[in-house]
């Protein structure tokens, strides 16, 4: 399902777009699809994967926000056509160039005759996964990105790519297996599935196995700095975390396209970096740590009047705000994750038992009813853990398995950023109000 709708404009000629895509359901006669993950935790019978069944398995209730909604935006300027994110494989091919041709229509004008440029605000699936529907606008597309993002795409868009990233939480699961193969045979365990159903295996949550690579005409980095396009009006900025090389967008110092970051209604996941060194991206880009750093940076940057434009749920005035509440959500984690630290101190601890919560398995993360939030939970401990292992809390005595060394660095550096916010945002605070 495709919703597009005005969301500003101004005098100068501005106008921006929000694009609404929903991925829907992939079932058919047979019913919904099982995920790949469930596959192999139903293949390889092992006492923590039978747990995992039974307490995360996908009959239970999902807990928390969730939604299977991205949006895509494009910004028209006078002279240039700006498109931020591509959607899903399987909602661009509507929105590029259908969708996209109705909006300039309306503007009383044709598509060809401004140059188009697309503008990758990360690798994921949702974002960067129809990009072939983008390539398809032909030489007069323009497509920018970080040079991570083209380097993690293969990794962390391709349905395909799931099982191999996930090496770390099988082998948690006592679950060592060939990947590779693995691969191969539950592809094909799929497509008999979906023979048997007439589900089109194009449109299966297993992808396409014949995609392309993410084509980057413009590798940027701002860095630290921003870079300009469009005589100023666009700008890009950089802000790892959620994902390295995690672009936000800027139009006329007023509008901000954040992708992913600082999400209304919850935290952004973010990226350990044992998945990005996949990639051959730096580890050190990844983490809790990196999170922190970019949501300082943003509360320091003039922001306050702009208006947001995530790419889940709802459009929000000053972006500010929800980075605040972040550093409040990452500060209150933190007696829940050294809880689990201290039930380690000779015990080797997994990246799993920081997932499900320790021996009291009461989740930091919301992963109830879903076996696939819990690897998404492993993913967030694996970053914490990175960056405790870093500081020094955490000691690796045997690979992947740790002892808390009793040292808190990182506790201290969550908890100064957010009382170094408090000091000149407290009016930001979410978490606190009310309360006496």
């Amino acid at each position: 399902m495709i919703q597009s709708r005005e969301a500003a404009r101004s005098r100068d000629g501005l106008r921006i777009y929000r694009i609404e895509a929903e991925s829907g359901a992939f079932s058919g006669p047979g019913g919904r699809m099982p995920s790949p993950l469930a596959v192999v935790l139903d293949r390889f019978d092992t006492p923590t994967s039978r747990y995992l069944q039974e307490r995360f398995g996908e009959g239970g209730t999902p807990i928390g926000a969730s939604s299977f909604s991205v949006a895509c935006h494009i910004v028209s300027l006078p002279d240039f056509l700006f498109v931020v994110d591509s959607t899903y494989r399987t909602t661009a091919p509507e929105i590029f160039p259908e969708t996209l041709e109705e909006i300039v229509r309306a503007e009383g004008r044709s598509l060809g005759e401004r140059p188009i440029i697309a503008i990758y605000t990360h690798a994921h699936f949702d974002h960067a996964g129809g990009h072939a529907a983008i390539e398809a606008l032909g030489s007069g597309a323009t497509t920018v990105a970080h040079r991570y993002t083209s380097e993690l795409f293969p990794l962390v868009a391709r349905r395909e790519s799931f099982l191999r990233t996930r090496i770390p939480f099988f082998r948690d699961c006592g679950i060592d297996v060939d990947v590779e193969r693995l691969t191969g045979e539950i592809r094909d365990h799929y497509l008999a599935l979906m023979r048997n159903s007439g589900l089109d295996f194009d449109r299966a949550p297993w992808g396409s196995m014949d995609e392309g690579p993410l084509r980057v005409d413009q590798e940027i980095d701002p860095g630290l700095e921003v870079v300009s396009l469009a005589d100023g009006r666009i700008e890009l900025l950089r802000f790892d975390g959620h994902i390295p090389g995690h672009l936000c967008v800027r139009v006329d110092r007023g509008h901000l396209i954040t992708g992913d970051m600082w999400l209304p209604a919850t935290t952004s996941l973010v990226t350990p970096g044992t998945l990005a060194s996949l990639a051959g991206v730096p580890p050190e880009h990844c983490g809790v740590l990196r999170y922190l750093e970019s949501s300082r940076r943003l509360l320091a940057l003039d922001v306050d009047e702009d208006i947001s434009y995530p790419s889940h749920e709802i459009v929000f005035t000053n972006p500010k705000r929800m980075a605040m509440r972040d550093l409040e959500i990452f500060s209150e984690r933190i007696p829940a994750i050294y809880s689990v630290l201290e039930e380690h101190t000779s015990e080797a601890m997994r990246v799993l038992d920081l997932a499900w919560g320790g021996r009291s398995h009461y989740p930091i993360w919301k992963v109830g009813g879903s076996t696939f939030r819990l690897v998404i939970a492993h993913d967030e401990a694996a970053a914490w853990v990175q960056d405790l292992a870093a500081l020094g809390d955490l000691e690796e005595v045997a690979p992947e398995r740790w002892i808390w060394t009793g040292v808190r660095s990182l506790a201290d550096r969550v908890e100064g950023a957010l009382a170094e916010a408090r000091a000149e945002y407290a009016h930001l605070e979410f978490r606190s109000r009310g309360r006496a």
